[in-house]
């Protein structure tokens, strides 16, 4: 008859099973407070700069707001004047191609290369403004972030 099985034999199986979770658990944690106490000294901050520096967070929030809005106003007036010539544009190209002849001349062909050519041109445009769009956002993010780290 097989000798019954302990809690302490099951505990070995699981431990061997799984890496010895135990021990990578305490080398994380030893790692953990060693290098926070190494880091402890540049983390620490006297009382009488918290408080100015937190004082000053609204306006540097706010100023970095109005930064961003004003970056995305001119992006966005840019953007809608590009539309609209590229429009204009397109409707003349239309207009014109309706009123000639429906033949596969040089001609014809150089309009439709060149109306491909507009439509390849808005897809680029609207990709580089949702580049920008998003490049301004992550400055954004990436000077509030700035400012949290800094106070913390």
């Amino acid at each position: 008859m097989p000798e019954p099985t302990t809690d302490v034999d099951v505990h070995e199986l699981y431990s061997r099973l799984l890496g010895n979770p135990q021990a990578n658990v305490e080398r994380a944690i030893t790692t953990f407070v060693e290098e926070f106490e190494t880091k402890r000294g540049s983390l620490e901050v006297g009382d009488d700069t918290i408080v100015p520096m937190l004082r000053n967070t609204p306006a540097q929030l706010n100023e970095a707001k109005e930064t961003l809005n004003s970056g995305l106003g001119s992006t966005g007036d840019k953007a809608k004047m590009t539309l609209e010539r590229l429009q204009r544009l397109q409707q003349s190209i239309a207009m014109g191609s309706e009123n000639k002849d429906k033949a596969a001349t040089a001609t014809q062909l150089s309009k439709e290369a060149f109306q491909m050519d507009i439509d390849e041109a808005k897809a680029a445009f609207d990709q580089e403004m949702a580049l920008r769009h998003a490049d301004v956002v992550k400055q954004y993010v990436g000077a509030f972030v700035q400012q949290i780290d800094h106070y913390t």
